[in-house]
């Protein structure tokens, strides 16, 4: 068996889920229709290595905090901290809300789960979003909203298209639209509290969510890429590189990077990299990618080198 200073990187087998909102792009015509892919979760298996056929979370557990790095081991031991998956929209998601990891480690405490800020890439397509409040609004007139339909008049909506970036802290009453299909990073968490679901017979949270959803309006940040880097928060940072001929890529010192191609035909050491083929590189483990096409890479960054990005990309 390899130690941790011998396992570059972990390539991962996908998890289709299928969602009542799900589109055709990435299950090819199936039913129930697949509406996520997760990409790279802590129980998705290994694809290939010394690890081929295991959970992620076995792997890790044997590589141990030299593989994870030391911020997100501080922080949540030996486990993958975030969740990177494909959404294919064709309705409307339900609007809904995440906790932050204090109500989570608190309230839910008993799920295992962390808060959820995450972010959106869009990939494909132009669709409408909700993104926070119109105007102030206290917790008895939301419910109230939220019970009788009207809550719709209450959300601010907002167009999205190709190639834009949307943050969405925990607290951010949201919902995505349909026709779109996104790439998505968040905190590894599945916490969702439903406020609104358009009458469809599933279970609403509106206590929990009322508990958590921040009630004034809430501006999508308006972000400026700085070379790779598209967004930097204390959750995550998240890059894209375009690759042509030969692409050195390094995780930093601090924390494990994973890299998903989404666009183009890219390749590393071990072989081709299809669309979505999602590779968990070590903390400090550099490798080289071939080809052409873009990736988009997700790391948990130190305090310090968080501080040294622009305030152009910090949500």
């Amino acid at each position: 068996m390899k130690t941790a200073a011998e396992v570059c990187a972990l390539p991962l087998r996908a998890r289709d889920v299928a969602r009542v909102w799900g589109g055709q792009r990435l299950g090819s015509g199936s039913s129930p229709a697949i509406g996520e892919r997760w990409l790279a979760y802590d129980e998705n298996l290994v694809a290939a290595g010394p690890f081929a056929g295991r959970p992620l979370a076995e792997a890790l557990a044997e590589l141990g905090a030299a593989f994870i790095g030391g911020v997100p081991f501080a922080r949540y031991g030996l486990e993958l901290p975030l969740l990177v998956k494909f959404l294919d929209t064709a309705e409307w998601l339900s609007v809904q809300v995440h906790p932050d990891d204090a109500y989570a480690h608190t309230a839910e405490a008993h799920t295992g789960f962390h808060g959820k800020t995450e972010a959106w890439y869009v990939l494909e397509g132009e669709g409408e979003i909700v993104y926070g409040l119109k105007r102030a609004t206290d917790v008895p007139s939301l419910r109230q909203a939220a019970l009788d339909g009207s809550i719709w008049e209450l959300l601010h909506r907002e167009k999205v298209r190709a190639g834009q970036v949307v943050f969405v802290p925990a607290g951010t009453i949201h919902a995505l639209g349909p026709g779109l299909l996104l790439y998505e990073v968040q905190q590894r968490s599945d916490l969702t509290y439903r406020l609104y679901d358009y009458g469809r017979p599933r279970e609403l949270h509106l206590e929990k969510g009322l508990a958590v959803a921040r009630l004034e309006p809430t501006p999508i940040p308006e972000l400026r890429p700085s070379g790779n880097v598209l967004l930097a928060s204390q959750a995550f940072v998240l890059e894209r590189h375009a690759v042509q001929g030969a692409h050195r890529l390094q995780a930093p010192e601090e924390s494990f990077l994973l890299l998903t191609p989404i666009s183009g035909s890219l390749a590393w050491a071990e072989g081709p990299m299809g669309w979505g083929e999602t590779l968990v590189v070590g903390a400090g483990r550099g490798l080289e990618l071939s080809g052409e096409g873009v990736a988009l890479t997700a790391y948990i960054p130190s305090p310090q080198r968080l501080e040294q990005f622009p305030l152009a990309v910090r949500g």
